[in-house]
C-alpha cells in the first residue's frame, strides 16, 4: 500500500512539473489496463501535423481535432516515457527542462449551451431531416464549471481512471491547450485479431432492464444501425471485405449504456492505407450525421461553439502495441477560470428535444460526478 500511495504521489508530481512548465505532455490510461503512462515532449517547441490522411506519424501521442479547419492535428513525441514506478531521477529531468510562457487560455471560452437554445436546435435538426437534407445530426452543447482546477487536474485524471477503468483516460497539454477525460469510443485500433475500429450510438441511463437489447427503442436502433452502415460502406470502398462484425450489444460506459458494434479486419488487407482509411472512417455518424458533408454544414451553422479536440481522435501509435486511437467523447477543455464540458447527441426524426436534453444531462454526469468528488 505505501508503494502504490508513493507512485501515486510520485505521478502526480510529474504532471504538476509539466503543468507548471507548460511542457507538452499526455498522461493516459488504456481501458481495461492498470497503470498510468506519461509521454512528454523535451522540445518546447511542437509544429502541427500536416497530410495526416496520406502518414501517420512513426510513433508518440497523436492528438487531431473534429474538423481540422479550425484546428490542428499535434503529435507529442516521445523524448520520456514514464510507466509503472517513477524514480527521482525522472522528476530532477523535468525540473531541469525550459518553461514555456504559453499559458493555459483565461477568455475566449464558449458560453453555456442554454435549454431553450439547444431545444430549438434540436427542432431545427429535425426539420431538416424532413426535408431529406441528412437522416441523422450530432449536435453538442457546452456546460462550464467555474474554478481554477489547474492544481486539482492530477487528482482528477486520477479519480477517472479509477471510475472509469473500461474508458480510455487521458490529461494532455499541448501548445496552450489543455484537456481531460474519460472515451468510452475506440476509433482505430490494435488487437490480437487484428485492427478493430466500432460503432457507437444510442445512449440510455444504466439500468438492468436497459442492459435488455429488446427493451431499447426504435430511435436508438437506428440511430446505431446508421453508424454501423456507414462503417461497412467504408470498408468495402477500401476492398476489406473479410471483416468480421459482433453487434449490436449494449455495452457500459460508466452511468451510461450505449448499442456497440465491433469490426475487425486483418492488418495486411489496409497496410499502407490506413491513413486514408482514418480519415474516410473520421468523422464517423455517430459525432457527426448521415449524410456526413450536409451534417457538417449543419453543424458549422447552428453550433454557436468550436468543438476544437471534442468528438476527434486521439491516442499512442508506433508503441509496441501498435495504434491506440479512440473518438475524443466524454471531456473536457481547461481554462484558467474554468472547465468547459462537451457532450452531445443524435438528432434523428424519432427524437424528442426534451429526452434528447435530458441524455446530455446523463453523459455529462460522468465527468461532473468525478469533479464533485475533487472540490
Amino acid at each position: 500500500m505505501q508503494e502504490v500511495l508513493k507512485n501515486s504521489i510520485s505521478f502526480t508530481s510529474a504532471i504538476n512539473i509539466c503543468l507548471g512548465k507548460n511542457i507538452h505532455f499526455v498522461a493516459y490510461q488504456l481501458p481495461g489496463e492498470k497503470g498510468i503512462s506519461i509521454i512528454i515532449q523535451t522540445n518546447p517547441e511542437i509544429k502541427p501535423l500536416q497530410k495526416l490522411d496520406q502518414q501517420l506519424p512513426s510513433k508518440g501521442f497523436l492528438i487531431a481535432p473534429f474538423h481540422k479547419n479550425n484546428n490542428e492535428a499535434w503529435l507529442i513525441n516521445p523524448d520520456i516515457i514514464l510507466t509503472k514506478e517513477i524514480q527521482p531521477d525522472d522528476l530532477d529531468k523535468l525540473n531541469a527542462l525550459p518553461s514555456k510562457p504559453v499559458k493555459l487560455p483565461n477568455g475566449g471560452f464558449p458560453k453555456d449551451t442554454i435549454k431553450e437554445e439547444y431545444i430549438l436546435q434540436i427542432r431545427e435538426s429535425i426539420e431538416s431531416i424532413k426535408k431529406g437534407s441528412f437522416e441523422k445530426v450530432v449536435l453538442s452543447r457546452v456546460k462550464s464549471v467555474k474554478g481554477n482546477f489547474t492544481e486539482r487536474l492530477p487528482a482528477i485524471f486520477e479519480t477517472l481512471c479509477a471510475t472509469y477503468p473500461n474508458a480510455f483516460v487521458y490529461l494532455f497539454y499541448v501548445n496552450g491547450q489543455c484537456w481531460t477525460g474519460a472515451t468510452p469510443e475506440p476509433f482505430v485500433c490494435s488487437s490480437l485479431e487484428g485492427l478493430k475500429t466500432v460503432s457507437l450510438a444510442g445512449t440510455r441511463p444504466y439500468s438492468e432492464k436497459n442492459l435488455n437489447i429488446s427493451n431499447w427503442n426504435n430511435k436508438e436502433l437506428k440511430e446505431q444501425e446508421y453508424v454501423t452502415l456507414h462503417i461497412e460502406k467504408i470498408l468495402k470502398k477500401f476492398n476489406i471485405p473479410n471483416f468480421t462484425k459482433n453487434g449490436p450489444y449494449v455495452a457500459q460506459a460508466g452511468n451510461v449504456l450505449h448499442l456497440r458494434t465491433d469490426f475487425t479486419f486483418p492488418v495486411n488487407t489496409i497496410g499502407k492505407r490506413l491513413p486514408s482509411l482514418i480519415a474516410s472512417l473520421h468523422p464517423t455518424p455517430a459525432v457527426c450525421g448521415m449524410s456526413t458533408g450536409k451534417a457538417m454544414d449543419f453543424i458549422q451553422n447552428a453550433e454557436k461553439h468550436d468543438r476544437g479536440y471534442y468528438a476527434g481522435f486521439l491516442g499512442p501509435v508506433g508503441f509496441s502495441d501498435g495504434i491506440r486511437l479512440y473518438v475524443n467523447l466524454r471531456c473536457l477543455k481547461v481554462f484558467d477560470d474554468r472547465l468547459v464540458l462537451y457532450i452531445g447527441g443524435g438528432i434523428t426524426l424519432d427524437s424528442v428535444p426534451e429526452e434528447e436534453w435530458e441524455e446530455t444531462e446523463i453523459k455529462a454526469e460522468t465527468l461532473l460526478s468525478v469533479l464533485k468528488q475533487i472540490r
